[in-house]
């Protein structure tokens, strides 16, 4: 139980970093293509590797009619990520985005986790959740000053779609490949995305040797690896604690933002990111209690060890 927990942990951070080069990849594309054009295009570049190494593993399993319903949630979730955080990344900073957007996407998951999954809210996830939220204040206070209150709430609003994407999988996720569910999220983008971007004449950009081009691939397969990583992650792990964790993606966000873009470093954004930082490490501090320096999982049963 202990090495699934770990694995698990390791997983959905290893998904952050991945998520968290989302940033990047949106500022190289710019205003060079249209909201709708990348996101159909990047979903027909992850299909293309995803369905034929379903197929030549083995991995493609017919869906339960039980799992209909759940699946066709996590896909819709899923539909309405990429439009509203590819326009927070172009019309505001990496840092701030990612603050809005994970703060959202915990909230989701704890949601999620309560009501859809029956995880159990325990004293470390309330004090982790709060603490991290006490952090999104600190930033957010100061973000309306500087970007527009659109890509402020396009990134909050991708925080809930993802959250309610990633979570949902706790309800299948054990009887299917993460890949499948991957294939069958990107494939609902690509159905409802295509279809929008030519009724709106956005330009049907060909493919090109160029840094924009290359900044599209990026971000089409960290969004296999990392999709991949979190719902691997979440098969062993509360979605709430996952959420926790997953935080570190907006501290990874920071400091490429400051790195690549040169982005401000303010007081609170140090502040939140460190309260931040905070909440994504208490859930490990709780795995362990003095007795004998045992430790053990927060999650045994469908919620908690008792924390």
């Amino acid at each position: 139980m202990k090495t699934r927990y770990g694995a698990g942990a390791l997983l959905v951070l290893g998904s952050a970093i991945l998520f968290a080069s989302y940033g990047v990849w949106s500022k190289m594309l710019g205003h060079d293509f249209g909201i709708f054009y990348q996101g159909w295009v990047r979903s027909f570049l992850v299909l293309l590797v995803v369905v034929p190494i379903l197929f030549v593993g083995g991995l493609w399993k017919k869906i339960e009619r039980r799992d209909y319903g759940w699946m066709l949630a996590s896909v819709l979730f899923g539909v309405c990520t990429q439009v509203p955080i590819y326009y927070a990344f172009t019309h505001a900073g990496i840092g701030v985005a990612s603050v809005i957007f994970f703060s959202a996407f915990l909230l989701t998951s704890y949601i999620i986790g309560m009501l859809c999954i029956g995880e159990r809210m325990t004293l470390v996830k309330i004090l982790s959740f709060f603490t991290a939220l006490l952090g999104l204040l600190l930033v957010f206070g100061f973000s309306l000053k500087i970007f527009s209150a659109l890509a402020l709430a396009a990134a909050a609003l991708n925080g809930i779609a993802s959250g309610g994407e990633v979570s949902l999988t706790k309800k299948f996720s054990d009887r299917y490949s993460s890949l499948q569910i991957t294939a069958y999220v990107w494939f609902g983008i690509l159905i409802t995305h295509l279809p929008a971007s030519l009724l709106l004449g956005e330009r049907q950009l060909v493919p090109a040797l160029s840094l924009s081009w290359f900044a599209m691939m990026a971000y089409a397969f960290s969004g296999i690896l990392g999709f991949w990583a979190v719902v691997e992650g979440y098969k062993y792990i509360d979605a709430s604690i996952g959420g926790v964790i997953g935080l570190l993606e907006i501290v990874f966000s920071i400091v490429l933002g400051i790195v690549l873009f040169r982005e401000s470093v303010t007081v609170p954004l140090v502040i939140g990111s460190s309260l931040i930082i905070g909440a994504a490490a208490l859930p490990s501090f709780a795995l362990r209690y003095v007795r004998g320096g045992s430790a053990l999982p927060l999650s045994e049963d469908s919620g908690s060890a008792g924390y």
